[in-house]
């Protein structure tokens, strides 16, 4: 008879390390099964036939980049990139909760779709400013502005959390109608307005502004950003690397923005800041 500690499934067991193990990144197959053999004591032809298992029923998908292979969650199935948010495919069948926001995005060519870490950090921002600050960016009129917008992911969570209409600008003519392909696909297309209309010809206020893009258009856009939005208004940034941080954060501290957020995945931070008050005198 077991004892009352043992698993029982030992596969399953393994199956389910794997899966802590990667979380919401991507790790090479080697490093999996030297994490996981030596901390169970296992032989590495148990931990392969795990990825295998989890591989075949859809949970992990092989990528490659760079001559390198790696695994990752699946992205033809249902993922939850956040506490709350959830992507899905178009055709697949998902049990939302009652909290749940669930986005389903098309297969396409535009980046967006979940399976990079940026986008994943991006959407835990968004979902941060908008349930669990203090005081909510959602409110009636309020607009959210995504500035590379790819298949629109960013400014359909926000929308969906709250913000009652969304507008997001891409020059990939691609991105663009795949967006709003999106929109369509949520039944978001009259509450967000895809365009490729030229960053220099938008206006505001915006309640929040996400932007998933390098740091040197992070950096030029800091002013823009900070001229877009009121006091009180919040900004997503993601796209950045671990030591690119501290360049981003002073240069939108020096922009009135302090930031309420930061998380890290795979080597990439993503922050979520709020526009200070402007205090009499003209300072925050």
């Amino acid at each position: 008879m077991p004892s009352p500690t043992a698993p029982a499934d030992p596969a399953e067991e393994i199956r389910n390390r794997v899966l802590r193990l990667i979380g919401g990144r991507r790790l090479p197959p080697a490093d999996i099964i030297r994490e996981i053999g030596g901390r169970l004591k296992l032989k590495k032809n148990r931990v392969q036939r795990a990825i295998h298992d989890l591989v075949a029923a859809g949970e992990l998908a092989y990528t490659y980049e760079h001559g390198r292979t790696f695994l990752e969650p699946s992205f033809d199935r249902p993922v939850r990139v956040a506490e709350r948010i959830v992507l899905i495919p178009p055709e697949k069948v998902f049990a939302s909760g009652p909290e749940d926001v669930v986005i389903r995005v098309m297969p396409g060519a535009s980046f967006g779709a979940g399976r990079h870490p940026t986008t994943r950090l991006a959407l835990r921002g968004v979902e941060f400013v908008l349930t669990r600050c203090e005081k909510p960016s959602a409110e009636p009129g309020s607009r959210v502005l995504d500035i590379g917008t790819g298949t629109g992911v960013l400014a359909m969570a926000a929308v969906l959390l709250g913000i009652e209409a969304g507008i997001g600008i891409d020059l990939d003519p691609c991105a663009v109608a795949e967006a709003k392909a999106n929109a369509r696909l949520n039944d978001l297309d009259a509450r967000f307005m895809v365009s490729d209309t030229a960053v220099e010809r938008i206006s505001g206020p915006f309640a929040l502004v996400a932007a998933n893009l390098r740091l040197p258009t992070l950096l030029r856009l800091a002013p823009s950003i900070a001229a877009w939005t009121p006091p009180g208004a919040a900004v997503v940034l993601s796209g950045i690397r671990v030591e690119e941080r501290t360049a981003v954060v002073c240069a939108y501290e020096s922009e009135s923005f302090e930031t309420t957020w930061s998380a890290e995945e795979d080597e990439w931070i993503g922050l979520a800041l709020r526009k200070k008050a402007v205090k009499k005198g003209g300072h925050p």
